[in-house]
């Protein structure tokens, strides 16, 4: 399955929290969390690396890019000036079959790294990838100590 197919079906899953948009680092650490615990290697998907809020792919953001040039994907500013990311009509449509076709395992760990990602705050995101894969908090630009109160 072509990692944009996963991205789509990632911003398409519902959650229980129902919500329907996602911050480009939630996008990322969902992404991240989805690779490491179906444990799939560089060749197979996104290749992450230590960055200023842990790990990071820059190809995510080319092909969200991508999908919003494509028509699939839409972006809405926060009164902050925060991007968050939804998919339009016809994004939910092409994703809606791209799910039908994806394996039952990796559907559900894409559903549960998503409920993971949207049920916490930036820190709290923070705190649960850096606790559990440190070695992906060693560039951030958010000093560890803080993360552990």
């Amino acid at each position: 399955m072509k990692k944009k197919d996963i991205l789509l079906a990632l911003m398409y899953l519902p959650t229980d929290k129902k919500i329907e948009m996602m911050s480009p680092i939630q996008i990322m650490k969902a992404l991240f969390l989805f690779k490491m615990e179906l444990g799939l290697s560089d060749s197979e998907f996104y290749k992450f690396e230590p960055y200023l809020y842990g790990p990071c792919s820059f190809e995510v953001y080319s092909d969200l890019a991508s999908l919003q040039s494509q028509g699939l994907a839409d972006v809405e500013l926060s009164l902050f000036g925060w991007k968050y990311y939804h998919l339009t009509n016809k994004g939910r449509n092409i994703a809606k079959e791209v799910v039908k076709k994806m394996d039952k395992r990796m559907l559900d760990e894409l559903h549960d790294v998503k409920n993971i990602v949207i049920s916490k705050n930036f820190m709290e995101l923070l705190r649960y990838i850096y606790t559990k894969y440190p070695e992906y908090a060693k560039n951030s630009i958010i000093n560890a100590e803080v993360l552990t109160k």
